[in-house]
C-alpha cells in the first residue's frame, strides 16, 4: 500500500467522515470485524437487526401495518429469519402504488430520494436514511476489500457518469473529490472503438493499482488490447459489476490486463449485495446487513437451484423493502467458499445481461447507459430499446401523463451526443411492452 493509500485509509476518511457527521469509517471496523465471528454468530447478529426492523415497521409503517394485521402477522413472534418466508413479497409496483404508505412519517423530511431504471426497464424510487446510507457505504468497501481494492487504493473505474453538462465548478468539484479518494473516473458511455486508445492511454498515464468497470465495456477494451498485442500498465486486480460476468468475459479480460478479474453484485436499491473473494467460487452475501432469498414459482424459499432473488435491508428505516423481488435470479448455495471468509454463498446471479449498442462508426453504448439515463424521468413508466440496424435505434415506451416532446428531445439529445449523431432514433408511445418468454423484461435487445 503506497503512502497516500495509507494516510487516507488512517488519517484522511476517519477525519473526512466525521466532518460530514457519519459513521462509516467505525461501522467499517465493526464490519470486517465480523468476519472474524463464527458463521452462527452473524446469523443470530442478522435475526436480532430483522426483529428491530420488522418491530420498527409495525410501529410506524402503514404498509405493513396494514399488511400484517390481515395475515394475522406479528413480528414479535419471529424465532428463526426463515420465518421471513410468512410475508408475501414486495414488487416494484407495490412500491409504486403505496410509495407514502411505505415512508415513515417521521423519516420524510430527512430520507435520500433515489432513482434507478435498473435491469427491469421501469424507472423506479426509492428512499432510504442517514444511517442505510452509512452501512452501504461501508459493506461496499469491505466487499472491494476482498479483492484487495481497500478505501485509498489508486483506482481506475470505467463506470457510469453525470449525464448532461455540468458546470465548471460542479466538475471541479467532481475532480477533487475523485482525487481525494485516490481514483480517476472514465466514462463507459463514451467508449467507441475510435477512442479505445485514448482509455488505454490513460490507464498507462495513471497507472492504477486496481480497475473498477462495468462488465461489457470493459469487455469490448480487452478484446480490442487482445486483438492488437497491445502492452499496457499492468494492475493488480479488477473488479466488475452492473451485470453477470461470464467465464469468457472474465478469461478475456484477464488475458488483456493479466491480472485476476472478480465479479461483484449488486442494485442500486441496496448496493453491494455479494463479492467474489479471490478463491472465486461464488459471491459471498452480505448477511449482516441484508436477508437475501430465493423462491421457486410457487414462492417457496429454494437452495442450491435457480431462484428469484428477494432482499431485506436490515438497516433501511428510511423506507423498509421487506422481501423485496429485484428481478434478478440466483443460486444461493449451502457449499461453503474455502476462504476464512464465513459468509454463505451466491453461486451465480442471471438475468442482469443488457445487450449493447452499435453505431456505424463503431461507438459502442452499454446497454446500462438506458436505465442511467431514464431513470429520472417520471413520464415514463416502463421502456424498451431496440437495434435491428446500425444506422437506427428503436425506443419503446409506456408513458403517463408527465411524458411530453421535451422529455423526448432530451433523451434523443443525450444519445446523440454519447453516439456522435450517428443513429436514427424513432420513439414509440405504447400501452405495454411484452415479457420474454420467461417472464422477464429486456431492457435492451440487439438484433445485429
Amino acid at each position: 500500500m503506497d503512502i497516500y493509500s495509507t494516510l487516507f485509509k488512517s488519517i484522511l476518511f476517519p477525519g473526512y467522515e466525521r466532518i460530514k457527521g457519519r459513521r462509516t469509517s467505525s461501522l467499517l471496523t465493526e464490519a470486517e470485524d465480523r468476519l472474524q465471528w463464527p458463521l452462527e454468530k452473524i446469523e443470530q447478529y442478522q435475526l436480532t437487526s430483522l426483529r428491530n426492523l420488522l418491530h420498527y415497521c409495525d410501529q410506524h409503517v402503514p404498509y405493513y401495518q396494514r399488511q400484517w394485521k390481515a395475515l394475522d402477522f406479528n413480528p414479535k413472534d419471529l424465532t428463526s429469519v426463515a420465518q421471513l418466508a410468512q410475508l408475501p413479497p414486495l414488487t416494484k409496483q407495490d412500491i409504486q402504488e403505496n410509495y407514502d404508505l411505505l415512508v415513515p412519517q417521521e423519516k420524510r423530511a430527512s430520507n435520500y430520494k433515489k432513482s434507478t431504471g435498473g435491469s427491469t426497464g421501469r424507472p423506479f424510487h426509492f428512499e432510504l436514511d442517514k444511517g442505510s446510507y452509512e452501512t452501504r457505504q461501508a459493506m461496499m468497501w469491505r466487499g472491494y476489500g476482498w479483492g484487495g481494492v481497500t478505501i485509498g487504493t489508486r483506482t481506475w473505474y470505467l463506470w457510469g457518469v453525470e449525464l448532461g453538462s455540468q458546470s465548471w465548478k460542479a466538475k471541479f468539484k467532481d475532480d477533487l473529490f475523485h482525487r481525494f479518494y485516490h481514483r480517476k473516473m472514465a466514462n463507459s458511455f463514451a467508449l467507441s472503438k475510435d477512442n479505445f486508445h485514448q482509455y488505454i492511454e490513460e490507464i498507462n498515464d495513471y497507472r492504477p493499482k486496481a480497475i473498477v468497470a462495468y462488465v461489457a465495456p470493459l469487455y469490448s477494451l480487452a478484446k480490442y488490447i487482445n486483438e492488437r498485442g497491445i502492452q499496457l500498465h499492468q494492475p493488480q486486480v479488477i473488479l466488475t459489476g452492473a451485470e453477470a460476468l461470464l467465464e469468457y468475459q472474465r478469461q478475456e479480460i484477464q488475458k488483456a490486463f493479466r491480472c485476476q478479474v472478480l465479479n461483484t453484485y449488486g442494485c442500486r436499491e441496496f448496493m453491494l449485495i455479494g463479492a467474489e473473494c479471490p478463491q472465486q467460487n461464488g459471491l459471498h452475501l452480505n448477511i449482516d446487513q441484508l436477508v437475501v432469498e430465493t423462491i421457486d414459482e410457487q414462492r417457496q424459499t429454494v437452495k442450491n437451484q435457480v431462484g428469484d432473488i428477494l432482499i431485506t435491508d436490515l438497516f433501511n428505516y428510511g423506507m423498509p423493502l421487506v422481501r423485496y423481488v429485484n428481478g434478478d435470479q440466483g443460486v444461493i448455495s449451502e457449499r461453503r467458499c474455502e476462504c476464512h471468509n464465513p459468509l454463505p454463498m451466491l453461486e451465480s446471479v442471471n438475468g442482469r445481461k443488457l445487450d449493447i449498442i452499435r453505431s456505424p462508426e463503431g461507438r459502442i453504448l452499454p446497454g446500462e447507459f438506458f436505465p442511467h439515463l431514464l431513470k429520472d424521468f417520471r413520464g415514463i413508466e416502463r421502456f424498451q430499446v431496440r437495434q435491428k440496424s446500425l444506422s437506427s435505434l428503436d425506443i419503446f415506451i409506456v408513458a403517463n401523463e408527465q411524458y411530453d416532446s421535451a422529455t423526448q428531445a432530451t433523451i434523443n439529445g443525450h444519445i446523440q451526443q454519447a453516439m456522435g449523431n450517428q443513429l436514427d432514433v424513432v420513439f414509440h408511445q405504447v400501452s405495454d411492452i411484452p415479457l420474454t418468454s420467461t417472464g422477464k423484461h429486456r431492457v435492451t435487445i440487439s438484433e445485429l
